[in-house]
């Protein structure tokens, strides 16, 4: 038990001493630049294999698991911009909000080399193109979602499909079992971030134990977050901009965490080569 918590105690301490806690507002920040330029590129690909319904349902689906304070700041906004494009998934416009997505992924790779403690050694077109293959296979995964989630369920009663009702009356796709499928996914994606997007070598092993603790704390935040807001009033800090900013700090905590799980992963690793 002691030594877990030296562990623990060593990356909190790197966190806050390697700059963890300013990485993470970078994070926050490319990610609120990026989450409009992949919101349309997301809707142009859903557009392209799904139509304009399964499109509309995956931005619901996207803000469907942050606080409501955030989502509300966002989704109508990201909703307005969406409603005016017309981009298909090859046109300029899909192609350049594909380029702009993928600074929040370069931004993420930088802070976990940071609480890796390794030099990022791979070309430049190298992590651009892997950058690229994240947004695209994180659109993928949110398209299968909402398609098995939403649009799915929602055809089956329309087009009598028995199999999928059979499975929505026996709550297999009930609110609880989506809120699961959905934290599952998050949690792939981490993996997989530690494991490839981070410079170095990792194995499943070495880093699982730094994403649970990242996926946990995450959910513990974000009920904890949107507790707060209802208590506290930003607008008399932040005035007009208080949405927006309140969308971001939940940004900066979520940075914090992910940044957290990987120092936490060093730190344990550190702590069994030293026997």
């Amino acid at each position: 038990m002691r030594r877990r918590w030296n562990v623990l105690k060593l990356a909190i301490y790197r966190v806050i001493n390697d700059g963890g806690i300013s990485m993470a507002g970078a994070i926050a920040y490319s990610f609120l630049l990026s989450l409009f330029p992949f919101c349309i590129f997301l809707t142009a690909l859903a557009a392209t294999v799904g139509g304009r319904e399964l499109a509309d349902a995956a931005i619901h689906q996207l803000f469907e698991i942050v606080p409501d304070n955030v989502a509300n700041a966002l989704a109508p906004e990201v909703e307005n911009i969406i409603g005016r494009t017309r981009y298909g998934v090859l046109t300029l416009g899909a192609a350049m909000s594909l380029f702009f997505a993928t600074s929040a992924i370069e931004s993420l790779r930088a802070g976990l080399n940071v609480a890796y403690g390794v030099r990022e050694g791979r070309s430049f077109l190298f992590c651009y193109s892997q950058s690229i293959l994240f947004v695209f296979a994180t659109a993928a995964g949110m398209l299968t979602l909402t398609w098995g989630v939403v649009v799915g369920p929602a055809l089956a009663h329309t087009r009598d499909w028995q199999p999928i009702i059979w499975l929505l009356d026996h709550g297999l796709l009930s609110p609880s079992s989506r809120y699961t499928l959905v934290l599952a996914i998050t949690f792939a994606q981490l993996l997989a971030y530690h494991l490839w997007l981070a410079a170095g070598r990792r194995t499943i092993w070495d880093v699982w134990p730094g994403v649970l603790l990242s996926v946990c704390l995450w959910i513990l935040v974000a009920w904890i977050y949107a507790w707060w807001l209802t208590v506290s009033d930003y607008s008399i800090f932040y005035g007009g901009l208080t949405q927006l900013l309140t969308a971001l700090i939940f940004f900066q905590f979520s940075g914090v965490i992910m940044i957290f799980g990987a120092a936490f992963n060093r730190a344990r690793a550190e702590a069994r080569a030293d026997g």
